[in-house]
């Protein structure tokens, strides 16, 4: 196995099931001559039938796209080539726990300029849906900021409804979104497009001070009633 990374931001490990059967030592044979020297590239006898596993880690040091590949090497012929493609980020404000958008995909485009648009898509399958149900889904939002104070509001309507719409995120912290459709009418929505305006906000008071809030939440307070259940041991009490 060959790694081609030009940055150094692709880690390509052997799983241990992997190390016990099948790992002999590297392409020129280091591993067997020098058992100090650690093998320059993963070179595997695999009997008939057996299987290696790995993993590939990436370790961003820049905030763009980074590319690098795996070539398989068989004698001197390469046999199979892998694309890896990953975007490092210092994004302050991140949405964590959706899909990449694999399944759109133009059959007329290059491989590279597929997994690529992949990549840049935040993505949520809903899958088929029945007409006047509300189907749910869930994604969170997170600041990573250390002091900052953050305001986020969905600009979506009907039938895409964002919960909460319009709140604030604390420094550090995070927030649960739940994104609902209902169509009335059977209809199709491919690559519909929602954009979230985000703000740094102050405010007067210390930010210890300063609690949590979004347009799900409310204060409710309660007030006796001037009648009272001539069965209850209380004033009856109701909300304002």
């Amino acid at each position: 196995l060959r790694l081609e990374d030009e940055h150094g931001v692709f880690l390509l490990k052997g799983r241990a099931s992997t190390f016990k059967t099948s790992l002999a030592g590297s392409v020129e044979g280091d591993s067997i001559r020098n058992e100090t020297k650690p093998p320059k590239q993963p070179f595997f006898l695999l009997r008939h039938g057996q299987s290696a596993q790995f993993n590939v880690i990436f370790k961003p040091t820049l905030a763009q796209r980074l590319e690098g590949k795996i070539g398989l090497l068989v004698g001197d012929v390469c046999m199979t080539l892998v694309e890896l493609v990953g975007e490092g980020h210092k994004d302050e404000f991140t949405l964590d726990g959706l899909k990449e958008d694999t399944q759109e995909r133009n059959a007329k485009s290059s491989l590279r300029k597929d997994i690529i648009d992949a990549v840049r898509v935040n993505h949520i399958e809903f899958g088929h849906c029945p007409v006047g149900k509300r189907c749910r889904r869930t994604f969170t939002i997170t600041n990573h900021t250390l002091t900052q104070v953050m305001r986020f509001e969905w600009e979506a309507d009907t039938p895409f409804q964002f919960s909460p719409k319009v709140g604030h995120l604390h420094p550090g912290c995070a927030k649960g979104i739940t994104v609902i459709l209902k169509a009335d009418v059977p209809a199709t929505f491919r690559r519909h497009l929602v954009k979230c305006k985000v703000t740094k906000i102050n405010f007067e008071l210390p930010r210890r001070k300063v609690l949590d809030w979004d347009d799900q939440m409310c204060i409710v307070t309660w007030k006796d009633v001037t009648w009272k259940d001539p069965a209850a041991r209380w004033p009856k009490r109701e909300k304002v």
